[in-house]
């Protein structure tokens, strides 16, 4: 059997012409031999050839540059319905981006199989034309995602979602270690992902001045709903656009979460958490450990960063404005929980692994 020859690689990307393109290009080109063909006899026949041809190229060129683009921005005013969100169609726009890639989502399935190979080749190549990709995913630790998680109907699932989510992100982080971090792909390279604690109640998948944006479903995920394609200055991808600008600049960045596994005399648990470090040790805060500790039988233990500890209450008057201040500092906000402090359980520190 006999192998085709190779394409060079600046062709393997280009599609073939549409035949019908081809056709119509021939019968133009056979009808205009053939009007000049019968035309012949008309005296002068080239002055007066080239005056209609004139006439028609500068029409041609009126449509084509004057008429053509009012009616394409016409028509980018108008909202376009898709039934669902094409991944592979969004990553297909997100790899022609020049400007921005923007994700804000409860969690992505473009950070997931089967996209997650393809979607950190689309933003190796994006930072190395200076595109800047700006991530949103919920922090699943927070009231937004539990209520989230109720709407949709299927307990613990956000949790697994997003640590897939995370291993994608944290596969590029390491690509880029290699490169001396985003800016290796050039001054201009901006890759960040953050994690944010109140629901935007959309989700937007924007690239350069056009966006997918749906409303969060009650039953089923956002991807799977109607999705309305739009530009970044109409009244709705304004705002959709506004509200991503909000959230993210409340939102925390992936790394400033830590998982902490809790564990009782029936069960195990792993949660992020929110954290600071102070001289005596690691605080946490965390409404889903408080719960846990709540209903916890027997003696319970907190794994932290491979170590063993036990969790108590900290005691705020002596570390309460400290821990408000660091809190507020990292995150922004202060929680409305109690703060835990990881305790080295006695008499020393139980190593995992």
């Amino acid at each position: 059997m006999i192998s085709k020859p190779a394409l060079p690689p600046r062709l393997r990307g280009r599609r073939a012409p549409d035949p019908r393109w081809v056709a119509g290009l021939g019968i133009g080109l056979a009808a205009i031999l053939a009007l000049g063909w019968i035309g012949r006899g008309v005296a002068p026949f080239w002055p007066n050839f080239a005056l209609n041809t004139a006439a028609d190229l500068i029409g041609a060129v009126f449509t084509i540059y004057v008429i053509t683009p009012i009616i394409e921005r016409a028509g980018q005013g108008g909202v376009r319905e898709h039934a669902e969100l094409d991944y592979s169609q969004f990553l297909d726009s997100a790899a022609r981006a020049t400007s921005v890639v923007r994700i804000l989502d409860t969690y992505s399935n473009l950070l997931a199989e089967p996209h997650a190979e393809r979607f950190e080749t689309v933003v190796c190549d994006a930072l190395a034309r200076g595109v800047s990709v700006r991530v949103l995913l919920i922090n699943p630790t927070t009231l937004a995602a539990e209520q989230r998680e109720l709407e949709l109907g299927h307990a613990d699932e956000l949790r697994p979602m997003l640590d897939r989510n995370l291993e994608t992100v944290a596969r590029i982080h390491r690509s880029f270690e290699q490169e001396g971090g985003p800016r290796g792909r050039g001054a201009a390279a901006d890759f960040q992902v953050r994690l944010y604690s109140s629901g935007p109640d959309v989700t937007m998948y924007r690239w350069d001045d056009r966006a997918l944006v749906s409303f969060y479903p009650v039953g089923k995920l956002s991807g799977r709903s109607t999705q309305l394609e739009v530009t970044v200055d109409t009244p709705l991808g304004a705002f959709v656009n506004n509200r991503f600008q909000a959230v993210w600049a409340a939102a925390a960045p992936h790394q400033a979460l830590t998982p902490v596994t809790v564990a009782d005399d029936r069960i195990e648990r792993t949660y992020l958490v929110r954290f600071v470090d102070l001289e005596d040790g690691r605080y946490v805060a965390s409404r889903r450990v408080q719960r846990f500790l709540r209903r916890a039988l027997g003696e319970v233990t907190a794994t932290n960063d491979g170590r063993i500890f036990r969790l108590e209450s900290a005691d705020r008057p002596v570390h309460g404005a400290r821990l408000d201040a660091e809190f507020r500092r990292v995150y922004g906000e202060i929680p409305d929980t109690t703060y835990l402090h990881l305790r080295t359980r006695e008499p020393s520190v139980t190593r995992v692994g």
